[in-house]
Parts: C-alpha cells; structure tokens; sequence
C-alpha cells in the first residue's frame, strides 16, 4: 500500500463549489438589485441624468460595490471547484482544466475594477462634474462587457471536458455544456457596445443585457448545483473503489506468501 498517497479533502472541495451560489444570489442581489444595475441606464443617458443617478442611490451604490468587491471572487473559488471535478476526466495532465481554473479567475478582474470604478464615483459625487459622472458609469461597463473572451474560454473549457465524460451518467448534464456554447455565442454581439448609444446593442439593450447576462447567469446557476452534485458523487466513488483496491493489494500480499 501507498502511505504516501494524500488523502482528498472532500470538504475544501465542497466549501469551493458552495462559492458558486454564493457569487451569483450576492451579486443579484447586491449589483443587480441595490445598485439598480437591472436594467443599467442607457448610454444616451444625459451626463446630468448620470450624476443624479450616483447622487440619489449614493449609500445603495456604495454598499453594494463594496460587497461586489468582496464577493466577486467567489467566481474564482468557484472556478477552482469546477477546474477540480473537471480533472478527474481529462486527467491531472490536461490543459483545459488550468484553461477553466484561468478563465474563472482573470474574470474577477474586470469585476472588481469596474465595481471599484463605480464605487468611487458614488463615494466623491459631490466633487465630481456630470461629465465625470458619465465617463466613470461608461467606463465601467466597457470594462465589465468587453472583457467576456476570458469567460467565454472558461466556459468553453469545461464544456469540452464535461461533453467528454464516458460515465452512463455523466458529472454535469450534455445540456448545461451545450448551453454554455450558447453563452459563448451570446457574448459576441457585446463588441458592438463602443458603437451604439441606444437599440439592442446599447448597454441596456436585448442584446448586450437582456440576452448576454441572463445566458451567463442561467450557466453559472445550473453549474453551480451539478458541480456539488459531482462533489458528492466523485466521494462516493472514490468510496466504493477503495475496498476493491485494498483486496486486490490484500490478494497480492498473500500470493507473495
């Protein structure tokens, strides 16, 4: 036998994958619903109309940021569960799962900078111009948009490996990888942002919120609960091939007597 062998600490392993819902309820709930993010003011929005919109939710801007701050790296921890699961298909030699554990973590990135943007510009209101209002708001959301490659090489990452698994019942649903080629898909149209003020392409149109957003939200949530789910699975896995391995190596020893 192996003394050598560590042990797997099934427990980090499920704290991580519990980071999942954790980014996604506090960011709904923090940058979506208390920073009045759903839906983001249009980009044709008024420099004035801008500033009013940092000075009336100053506090609830404020608050909500400094959480975002913070929890936004859950996205990270998140992705290291996944990049976990993800190696017991591809192996501890394959790429895509450090491409995966990458993606998930350069996208916290742009979070916590645009996050740190906006919540700067709510802090000073009173010292900045409306046209420093809007440049703060504008750059933010070119930021937090226009960073989405690193997400999607993420996302398509663990959907080559997930649609590869040879189980009769595989970790992670076909479908949830398939959606994620669907996420992928709709994060593209999120270049035109620089060239549009107003129409589905706008920050707050079809397209680049209404589309773009719930897509990535939809994956996350779903990906979220199968990779506790695998969690739980892989342990239980791990479990009943260990009595099989002890008798194999207890048949040896008595064969060598």
């Amino acid at each position: 036998m192996n003394t050598n062998t560590p042990a797997v600490d099934y427990g980090t392993w499920k704290m991580l994958a519990w980071t999942g819902p954790v980014f996604f309820i506090g960011f709904f709930i923090m940058w979506g619903l208390l920073a009045d993010n759903f839906p983001p003011m249009a980009a044709s929005t008024s420099a004035q109309d801008m500033w009013q919109h940092y000075k009336d939710l100053q506090t609830e801007i404020t608050i909500g940021m400094s959480v975002c701050m913070v929890l936004g790296s859950c996205y990270m921890t998140f992705g290291a569960a996944v990049s976990r699961v993800m190696r017991r298909i591809e192996g501890q030699e394959g790429m895509l799962a450090n491409v995966e554990m990458m993606g998930a973590t350069i996208t916290y990135c742009p979070i916590v900078v645009a996050c740190g943007i906006w919540l700067t510009c709510a802090i000073q209101i009173d010292t900045l111009s409306p046209d420093m209002a809007q440049f703060c708001y504008r750059l933010g959301w070119m930021i937090i948009d226009l960073a989405y490659m690193v997400t999607s090489w993420q996302i398509i990452a663990a959907a080559i490996v997930f649609l590869r698994d040879k189980r009769e019942k595989k970790l992670v649903p076909a479908w949830v990888s398939w959606w994620g080629f669907v996420t992928v898909a709709s994060f593209f149209p999120v270049s035109l942002i620089p060239f549009f003020e107003t129409g589905p392409f706008a920050f707050n149109g079809m397209f680049n919120f209404w589309i773009a957003f719930p897509t990535w939200y939809v994956w996350i949530v779903s990906m979220s609960i199968f990779i506790i789910k695998a969690v739980g699975r892989i342990e239980i896995e791990d479990g009943a091939a260990q009595p099989k391995e002890t008798a194999v190596r207890g048949g040896s020893a008595v064969a060598s007597h």
